[in-house]
């Protein structure tokens, strides 16, 4: 057995009360120094209550500063950041709502390795895929109850072509070279986001060029385990498919990243049917 560490009455600096307090002894030189608490158990304990209920007080605070950034910076256009599983249009494509909010549901922003990727493709347009995504997008930050200041981005939205233009755009001549994006700046801001969405992917024209961006893009995205959410209106193999515009290796990575899963929705164009733009 360990020997028992000497006590002595020590006086509370909060309180004023006395305790009894363990005594820390140690040889510094050749002379013994000691060490004792400087609060009693009962202020301590104070202390530390009072701490985290002024840390919950900042975290009422700071979480809807951190979830209004997120939005900000998610690349999600204002127009469609209302978008909400509350607001989808009720009995249309039933099943892929359930679906998406499962998917979101799921998702945790401080664990996101290994999550599995989500792809929507519809045969046709109009029937709701980018506001099922940007409904997962703002579910998954408001769901989110962690620490402020920790994760920078979690979700990035990009459409297919703004993409490409994005990526063909670093390739121009710039006077300003802070401020002019280069190529690994966009791979940098999309493989290692907690969250990758690519929206309207297959209206960008096939071409090498595409197929090495995403081949890069999605080989980023199974090295780092980190899922992707994807729409778009063409098959995964066949004429005009995504084979096509991303190649056979990406396309089978992609589907082994939503373990064989594809949400497939049909249906007349919500346009169409309420004539809205």
């Amino acid at each position: 057995m360990s020997p028992e560490k000497p006590t002595k009455e020590i006086k509370c600096e909060s309180c004023g009360n006395t305790f009894l307090g363990e005594v820390t002894v140690a040889m510094l030189g050749i002379r013994p120094r000691e060490w004792w608490p400087q609060e009693c158990p009962t202020c301590i304990e104070k202390d530390k209550l009072e701490m985290e209920r002024e840390h919950q007080e900042y975290l009422v605070q700071a979480r809807p500063e951190e979830r209004k950034l997120w939005r900000e910076r998610s690349g999600v256009p204002g127009g469609l950041l209302n978008r909400t599983f509350a607001n989808f249009e009720p009995g249309c494509q039933d099943k892929a709502l359930k679906i998406c909010r499962k998917y979101a549901e799921g998702f945790k922003v401080e664990e996101p390795e290994g999550y599995r990727s989500l792809i929507l493709y519809s045969p046709s347009p109009g029937v709701g895929k980018t506001h099922l995504v940007v409904a997962i997008a703002n579910f998954i930050i408001d769901l989110w109850e962690g620490e402020p200041n920790r994760i920078y981005k979690p979700i990035c939205f990009q459409s297919g072509p703004g993409l490409v233009r994005r990526v063909r755009a670093t390739y121009s001549l710039s006077r300003d070279e802070f401020k002019h994006e280069r190529e690994m700046d966009v791979y940098d801001d999309l493989r290692g986001v907690c969250l990758l969405m690519l929206d309207d992917v297959g209206k960008e024209k096939p071409s090498d060029f595409t197929r090495e961006l995403y081949w890069y893009l999605i080989n980023e995205r199974v090295a780092s385990n980190l899922p992707v959410v994807m729409t778009c209106r063409l098959p995964l193999e066949g004429n005009e498919s995504l084979v096509e515009l991303m190649g056979t290796d990406t396309v089978d990575r992609l589907y082994g990243m939503t373990r064989g899963h594809i949400e497939v929705l049909e249906g007349m164009s919500y346009r169409k049917r309420n004539k809205v733009a």
